[in-house]
């Protein structure tokens, strides 16, 4: 145990029995840097890409029992574990489907929802929603809710089930969020998840509502309403309405417009979550000329924004707000800048944490705060080369215990430091990234990988995003190689202006952005500039082969996967599921990216297929045969131009795959073919 005396925290013994190889943390062992960058190379492929031995670990309410996701039969499936008698079971046995979310009903009984993979955007493919005891009985499959309720064969359609909040802790109930009475609309219910039996919440709603907030009665108070479109508009009308109690009547108290689910020239207000006195409201907006969302509070009575909770310079602050039901308060403010941050507005809260990260320097150390008071609280702590490990703080011992490691086998003292900076591009425009310099390395003169994330119209980094599910920037740095991961315009979370100014600007300025961030690595002396490589999935293999094509002398090659290679095909391909799940192409994409008629010149230019003779460099280029957002024609169509012009370009097709690559056989080929490429192409001289 770690004890808690005279206000700090003293190392004195070992970990959990029943969790072997978990311990306190060492002193980081002074190593030759040859050495170093030696071992780390050494590592294999299939050790980096090795799923994370827990994760997504969470306390019961109670803090009796851990439940977390550990790897069962290939998959990530539902452990839970009891700290009173130090076992653990496996409760899960799913074979096709991963665990990619849970959460404790009551003390008893959880509910989960799976998914085959995710994309290489960070959107999970939810394949259905299953409740089970934690001790593996009594396991119901409410994918199609209307027969599981029924008892009946399973054939009702699939229904989304979101949970919000818990009823009880002794209660076999939560309120969740379906789609029961519209495809259109979502409703709140009272959901057994023993028996399946629903009671609807919200029968008095806004309609086409996409979310909802509670106040602390439980009592659904606040809906988020998207207006349905108007004739050909570009945008789609977002509206926030309120209610003062079960029987008020509703009342819009704002509008904003959005494109893609994004705020479009105004001013954005959502709501968050209501205050113990079920009159403050606190939302994350932009009103009153902002560039970057704060967080307020919202005065429910006199409909108006009060003070300032929180602001950041670099970030929109759509915060995670950190409640107590004990102290009936607001305790802190979680977010994430350069790296994960947590504000504590409760002393006792703070002092732990000072206290915690004195025990733990230079690692992010995060109190996993329940809203009821329990005997212990789960801890976290990573940083840029530890994976992260789980501590358990004991709340009347007042002392830590270390639990596990989520990836013991990637030692810390082999693993690169990542560092956030900002760079200016070319128009002025300023550019937030990480960069990852290769340990054991002299830092100078370094071959580099830049790796793009996809979407754009999302945050793709974070300070500690290099330990997901696929932990690339360690992995590209172990090899030699400097990685860049830069969040270019249109990225979200950097304010407005960040995002407007990518509009129509796909393979122009937002182009100059990833470039730009290379070249400052050049002027800088960490990159040499004749050994630079472009490396992305979906919008970033787009940005992959557009950078090829935009500036073929400056790239030595280019390893896009699952990516866009027509701005034409992206906009009329029928068989995508953008095109099939709304009528965004005809609409908001001809604002954000452009219109294949009216910019047809500019799509042209910009787009990678129709340009294939300017490529010198050599590809690697991966997609999946089942990806429905950026189908399998993309590939076809550049590789057939680039080989009828001669171009060098290796083709892989993952059978099975979606809009990411998820089974881990897959994930070992793909990565093992990207060593080889980039060792051919910029490797080691």
């Amino acid at each position: 145990m770690i004890n808690w005396k005279s206000g700090l925290l003293f190392a004195c013994a070992g970990a959990l029995p029943l969790l072997a190889g978990a311990q306190a943390p060492q002193k980081i062992e002074t190593i030759n840097v040859e050495a170093v960058a030696l071992k780390a190379r050494q590592i294999p492929v299939e050790t980096f890409f090795r799923r994370a031995e827990f994760n997504q670990m969470a306390l019961s309410p109670s803090g009796e029992k851990l439940a977390a996701v550990s790897p069962f039969k290939g998959r990530g499936n539902l452990v839970v574990i009891d700290l009173g008698k130090r076992t653990r079971q496996i409760i899960t046995s799913f074979e096709t489907m991963d665990v990619a979310e849970f959460h404790w009903v009551n003390n008893k009984r959880l509910c989960l929802r799976v998914a085959d993979g995710q994309e290489v955007t960070g959107r999970i493919n939810y394949r259905g929603t299953y409740c089970i005891n934690d001790d593996g009985s009594n396991l119901r499959d409410f994918t199609r809710l209307g027969a599981a309720a029924s008892g009946a064969d399973n054939s009702g359609r699939v229904v989304q089930i979101t949970p919000i909040r818990a009823v009880g802790p002794d209660s076999p109930e939560y309120i969740v969020s379906m789609r029961l009475r519209s495809r259109d609309s979502a409703d709140l219910y009272n959901f057994n998840t023993e028996t399946g039996a629903t009671k609807l919440l919200t029968f008095d709603s806004p309609g086409n509502v996409a979310g909802w907030i509670l106040d602390r009665n439980k009592v659904p108070r606040v809906a988020v309403r998207d207006e349905e479109r108007v004739g050909r508009e570009v945008f789609t009308k977002r509206n926030v309405w309120l209610r003062s109690g079960e029987n008020g009547k509703w009342e819009k108290i704002h509008e904003y417009k959005t494109s893609w689910g994004h705020p479009y020239e105004s001013d954005i207000l959502t709501p968050l979550a209501f205050d113990y006195d079920n009159t403050t409201l606190y939302v994350s907006t932009t009103i009153g000329g902002r560039d970057k969302r704060a967080v307020y509070k919202y005065d429910t009575v006199a409909k108006k924004l009060g003070e300032l909770v929180f602001e950041h310079p670099l970030i929109d602050a759509g915060a995670e707000l950190l409640f107590s039901s004990e102290k009936k308060k607001l305790v802190g403010i979680r977010y994430s800048a350069e790296m994960p941050t947590t504000k504590w507005l409760d002393p006792e809260l703070d002092t732990l944490q000072k206290q915690l990260d004195a025990t733990l320097p230079g690692n992010v150390n995060q109190i996993g705060v329940v809203e009821e008071k329990t005997k212990r609280l789960l801890l976290t702590s990573v940083s840029p080369i530890n994976a992260g490990e789980y501590f358990l703080f004991d709340n009347e011992k007042k002392a830590i215990e270390p639990l596990v490691k989520r990836r013991d086998w990637l030692p810390a003292n082999l693993m690169s430091d990542r560092k956030f900076i900002k760079y200016k591009a070319r128009d002025g425009l300023e550019i937030p990234a990480w960069v990852t310099i290769p340990k054991g390395s002299t830092g100078k003169n370094l071959p580099l990988i830049v790796n793009i994330h996809g979407g754009p119209h999302v945050r793709g980094y974070s300070g500690l995003s290099s330990w997901g599910r696929w932990p690339e920037a360690q992995f590209f740095a172990s090899r030699g190689y400097v990685v860049l991961e830069p969040e270019p315009r249109g990225s979200t979370g950097y304010g407005r202006k960040h995002y407007e100014s990518s509009f129509k600007q796909w393979g122009l300025t937002m182009q100059d952005d990833i470039t730009d961030g290379a070249l400052h690595l050049v002027k800088e002396g960490i990159v040499d500039k004749d050994r630079m490589c472009l490396h992305g999935g979906s919008y970033g293999g787009y940005a992959t082969l557009q950078g090829l094509v935009k500036d073929p002398d400056l790239w030595k090659c280019g390893s896009p996967f699952v990516a866009v290679s027509d701005l034409f095909l992206l906009q009329q391909v029928q068989h995508s599921d953008i095109a099939q799940g709304s009528d965004s192409l005809e609409t908001e994409y001809t604002v954000v990216v452009g219109d294949s008629k009216k910019d047809y010149d500019q799509f042209m230019r910009t787009s990678p297929a129709k340009n294939t003779e300017k490529i010198k460099a050599p590809i690697l280029i991966a997609m999946g045969s089942d990806d429905v957002r950026v189908p399998l024609i993309h590939a076809e169509e550049f590789v057939k131009n680039m080989k009828d012009k001669g171009g060098n370009v290796e083709f892989i097709v993952y059978k099975g795959e979606g809009h990411g690559f998820n089974k881990d056989e897959n994930v070992i080929d793909h990565y093992s073919r990207l060593e080889k490429f980039f060792d051919k192409y910029i490797g080691r001289k």
